[in-house]
């Protein structure tokens, strides 16, 4: 057995902030909870709080159980279990790479290639991210540090290239009717954070304390999209509600002096972070099978999961995007919450009993 990867806090930092910003700049309103334009930022705190809530788990993981994944815990308990539970959430992450492959070829689609088929492009994205995954987390780690400077500068360009076309006038009462919307909103945007899963996992991986990424990347996180509802209410207004990717309606509006298409920078970083967050979760899903089942086969795992996931977009695209758009909030906190906090707590569960019965019986 060789050495084991580890990555520092930037690197983590990195790597999942980007794989987060990649669920802001591709926010559209299509398909969420409807709530007036002043509502969205109380809505973004909301979805802070709710993120913290959904940690809880990873909290007690973290304290419990340091430098272990689930998996780790689970095989406390039973060998068998360990098995199940990384093939559990091997597909969590799976189902997380397919809905993020379709968003990515919807906005492709609809805004880069709206005439020509997409299909070349992500079969070229999905082979760059098994090649990047095979390459280990370090290397994953190493490209992320850079990459979110980049898109964080290219993020903040963008920004105040926009600032003189703000009119807070189009900004409508917060809680106008009533704090339910707002709270929705804060759910609906929390119930998609698969980062907590990913930190979850990485947890062995990590030199130094995973509190300190975690809390950056909330904070980062909260911030980030209360300065995106700012830039994109502030300069559409509601016609913000009718666009399918606003952020880069957005973009589309941002110049200064004689620079133009700046939604081409944004379009790039787009593609970056949707890169990143593809080969994050081949990887992890490749880890925790080989945990359980052969380790010398980790780089097929992540081979034929890629081959496996680019015939699922190609023959069945509609019906991951569809999961965006026609699934209740609910529906998606519910699934949320099983695998976030209900699963973990059983494992941890299971682990504390097994442990329990075996100082009982060497007693």
């Amino acid at each position: 057995m060789g050495k084991m990867q580890k990555i520092g806090i930037w690197q983590v930092f990195s790597i999942i902030f980007l794989s987060r910003l990649l669920t802001v700049l591709t926010y559209t309103s299509i398909g969420e909870e409807k709530m007036e334009t002043g509502d969205y930022f109380p809505s973004a705190l909301f979805a802070g709080l709710f993120i913290l809530l959904f940690s809880v788990m990873f909290f007690l993981q973290n304290k419990k159980y340091p430098g272990k994944d689930l998996t780790d815990i689970a095989y406390m308990a039973s060998p068998r279990f360990s098995r199940a539970i990384s093939v559990i959430y091997a597909l969590v992450f799976i189902l997380s790479m397919m809905v993020t492959l379709a968003r990515l070829e919807l906005f492709v689609g609809t805004i880069i290639f709206p005439e020509n088929d997409s299909a070349l492009f992500i079969i070229i994205c999905v082979l760059a991210s098994c090649y990047a995954a095979s390459l280990g987390i370090e290397a994953l780690g190493r490209v992320s540090a850079l990459s979110v400077m980049i898109s964080c500068a290219a993020f903040l360009f963008i920004m105040i290239t926009m600032a003189n076309k703000i009119d807070v006038t189009q900004f409508s009462p917060a809680f106008f009717d009533g704090l339910a919307p707002s709270l929705k909103g804060g759910l609906s945007f929390a119930s998609r954070t698969v980062e907590i899963l990913m930190l979850s996992a990485l947890l062995p991986k990590i030199n130094g304390k995973p509190m300190w990424a975690y809390f950056a990347w909330l904070t980062a996180t909260v911030l980030s999209m209360v300065s995106l509802f700012f830039f994109v209410f502030g300069g559409l207004g509601k016609f913000a509600l009718t666009q399918l990717f606003p952020v880069h309606s957005v973009a589309v509006l941002a110049e200064v002096g004689v620079f133009r298409r700046f939604d081409v920078l944004l379009t790039g970083v787009w593609i970056l972070s949707a890169f990143i967050k593809i080969s994050l979760l081949l990887y992890l899903q490749a880890e925790l099978l080989q945990k359980s089942f052969k380790a010398e086969w980790k780089n097929y795992y992540v081979f034929v999961t890629g081959g496996l996931v680019l015939a699922a977009q190609i023959f069945l695209a509609g019906n991951f995007t569809d999961y965006f758009y026609k699934t209740d909030y609910i529906m998606r906190a519910a699934y949320f919450t099983a695998f976030v906090l209900v699963l973990p707590a059983v494992i941890m569960l299971c682990a504390y009993i097994k442990r329990r019965k075996s100082d009982e019986k060497n007693a």
